[in-house]
C-alpha cells in the first residue's frame, strides 16, 4: 500500500485545474506529508498488525505511537494506556506493574510543571545528548555485549529504550528515554527525528548506522494499576533544524489535535521557561482545560519581565491578573516547534507588547491617529503611503500633518460620493437604467447630469 499522501493527488489536481504533472504533485504531497508527520511525531499509517519486541531496560513505560486501544493481543505484564485526549489510541505502553499505587497524586498541571523542570535538569547535565547514550552503552552494556545489542537493534521490530531519567515525585512517575534505531533504507519513518551516534572517527573508519530517536518525556500518575492516564511529549534540543517555510497558523490545529506535543529547549532556556512550555503544550493538545489556574501561574513564573511590564502598563491588580492578560494572547495558535526555543521567547515578548498596545487602544483611543480620523487601524495603514514616505523601512510621519491631510482626503472622497449619488438619482429620474446611468457617469462630470437624457427621451422645449 502506498503512502496516505498519494490518495490526495486526484483532489489536488482537481483543485489546481488543467493538466498538472501528477508525478510533480505526488512529490510535492510526499514532501508536505513528511513535514506534517515530523511535526506530529506520528506516521498516520493505515490500520495494520505489527509485532514489537519491547526492551525497556528497567523503565515501566515506553512510547509506542499509533497503537489502537484493544487491538493488542493479550500479553501478561503489558497494558495499553489510553491517550487522555483520544481514548481510541495509546501513545504509551506500560511494561511493568506499579509496585505500590498511591492514594493521591498532584493535579495534572502541577505535575507537568514538575516534568518541565526535570527536562531542564536533564538538559543542563547533558543527559539529552548523543554522548550520554554512548556513555550508557559503555557502562550498562559493555564492549563484549555490544555486538549482541546491535544485532537486536538491527531487528526493526525491537524497541530498545535507553533510560535517561526515572523518578517519582508527588505521586507521579516521570521518565525520559531514547530509542536506539538501526538506520537503513528500509527503516520505517514514524515521524521521529534521529541523531546518528557513531561516526567514522569513533569506529575506526567503519560506518555503523546506529542512531537515537529524539528524547521522549512520559508522565503518569501512580494512583492506578494498570495506569489509565499518561502524558507523552517529544524533546527537541538546540541542534534540531526543520523547514519553516509554511504558515504555522494553518497547520497548528491539526498538529495539536492529532500530534504528540513537542518541547523545544536550548542552553539559554530557563527551567521555568521549559516547565511553562510543557504546561502550555499540554493545554494546546487538550490534556488540561483553559480554566486551569496553573496556566497563568506558569506564565507568571516563566516570563516575569513581560508580566511585570503588562502589570505596570495596564495597572493590573496583581501578577496573576497580568499573567492572565498575557495568556489570552498565547491561547492560539501557539509556538511552532520547528523554529526552536529562541523563537518561543520572541513570540512571548511580542505577545506581551501586543497586550499592552491593545490595552492602550481601549483606554485612550484618541491618542491614535486612526481614531482621530475616524477610521480603522487597518484602513489607516492602507492610506498612509499616500501621505508619508518610508525611510529605512519605517514611515517618516508628522502625525498632526498626516491626520489633517488624511481627514481632508476622506472628506473630499465623501463629498465626491455624495455628488455621484445625487447625479445617479437625477439620471434614474430622467429614465436611465441603473447600468446605463453608471456608464454615463464614467464618461461625464456629475454636474452635467441635469441636462442628460436617454436617447429619444429628452423633453420638448417651447418656442
Amino acid at each position: 500500500m502506498g503512502h496516505w499522501s498519494e490518495d490526495l493527488v486526484d483532489e489536488l489536481a482537481e483543485q489546481i485545474g488543467g493538466s498538472p504533472d501528477r508525478r510533480v504533485l505526488t512529490d510535492l504531497l510526499a514532501t508536505a506529508s513528511h513535514e506534517l508527520e515530523v511535526l506530529a511525531g506520528r506516521g498516520f499509517h493505515p490500520l495494520r498488525r505489527t509485532t514489537s519486541v519491547i526492551e525497556a531496560n528497567g523503565l515501566p513505560f515506553v512510547d509506542i505511537p499509533d497503537l489502537r486501544v484493544g487491538s493488542m493481543e493479550p500479553v501478561a505484564g503489558l497494558w495499553e494506556v489510553p491517550d487522555p485526549v483520544n481514548r481510541e489510541t495509546a501513545a504509551v505502553l506500560q511494561v511493568s506493574a506499579l509496585a505500590d499505587p498511591v492514594p493521591k497524586a498532584a493535579p495534572v498541571a502541577d505535575a507537568l510543571w514538575i516534568a518541565g523542570q526535570l527536562v531542564a535538569e536533564a538538559s543542563r547535565t547533558g543527559s539529552l545528548s548523543g554522548d550520554y547514550v554512548i556513555h550508557w552503552l559503555d557502562v550498562s552494556v559493555g564492549h563484549e555485549q555490544r555486538g549482541e545489542v546491535f544485532r537486536r537493534v538491527m531487528n526493526p521490530a525491537v524497541r530498545f529504550s535507553v533510560p535517561v531519567l526515572g523518578v517519582t515525585v508527588s505521586g507521579w512517575w516521570f521518565q525520559i528515554s531514547r530509542r536506539l534505531v538501526w538506520l537503513t533504507s528500509e527503516t520505517e519513518d514514524e515521524g521521529r527525528l534521529m541523531e546518528p551516534l557513531l561516526d567514522k572517527t569513533m569506529t575506526g573508519g567503519e560506518v555503523i548506522p546506529l542512531a537515537a530517536a529524539e528524547a521522549v518525556l512520559i508522565a503518569v500518575p501512580m494512583t492506578r494499576q494498570p495506569a489509565d492516564w499518561a502524558f507523552a511529549a517529544r524533546i527537541w534540543t538546540e541542534g534540531v533544524r526543520r523547514p519553516i517555510d509554511r504558515p504555522w497558523s494553518r497547520i497548528a490545529k491539526a498538529i495539536h489535535g492529532s500530534g504528540i506535543p513537542t518541547i523545544t529547549i536550548d542552553p539559554t532556556s530557563t527551567p521555568f521557561e521549559i516547565a511553562c512550555q510543557v504546561v502550555l503544550k499540554s493545554y494546546w493538545h487538550g490534556y488540561i482545560g483553559g480554566e486551569e489556574p496553573a496556566l497563568a501561574t506558569a506564565v507568571a513564573r516563566a516570563y516575569p519581565r513581560q508580566v511585570a511590564h503588562i502589570q505596570r502598563e495596564t495597572r493590573a491588580p496583581n501578577t496573576l491578573s497580568a499573567a492572565a492578560i498575557l495568556l489570552e494572547q498565547l491561547i492560539r495558535p501557539g509556538f511552532d516547534p520547528a523554529q526552536g526555543a529562541e523563537a518561543t521567547r520572541r513570540y512571548v515578548r511580542r505577545k506581551a507588547r501586543i497586550a499592552v498596545m491593545e490595552h492602550r487602544k481601549r483606554e485612550a483611543p484618541d491618542r491614535y491617529p486612526w481614531t482621530q480620523v475616524g477610521i480603522s487601524e487597518r484602513r489607516y495603514y492602507k492610506l498612509l503611503p499616500l501621505f508619508a514616505q518610508k525611510i529605512n523601512g519605517r514611515y517618516d510621519v508628522d502625525h498632526e500633518d498626516v491626520v489633517a491631510r488624511m481627514r481632508a482626503h476622506l472628506d473630499g472622497a465623501d463629498r465626491e460620493r455624495a455628488v455621484r449619488a445625487a447625479a445617479l438619482d437625477v439620471l434614474r429620474a430622467h429614465g436611465f437604467g441603473e447600468e446605463a446611468a453608471r456608464r454615463w457617469l464614467q464618461r461625464h462630470r456629475p454636474e452635467e447630469a441635469n441636462d442628460a437624457w436617454p436617447r429619444g427621451r429628452r423633453p420638448l422645449t417651447g418656442h
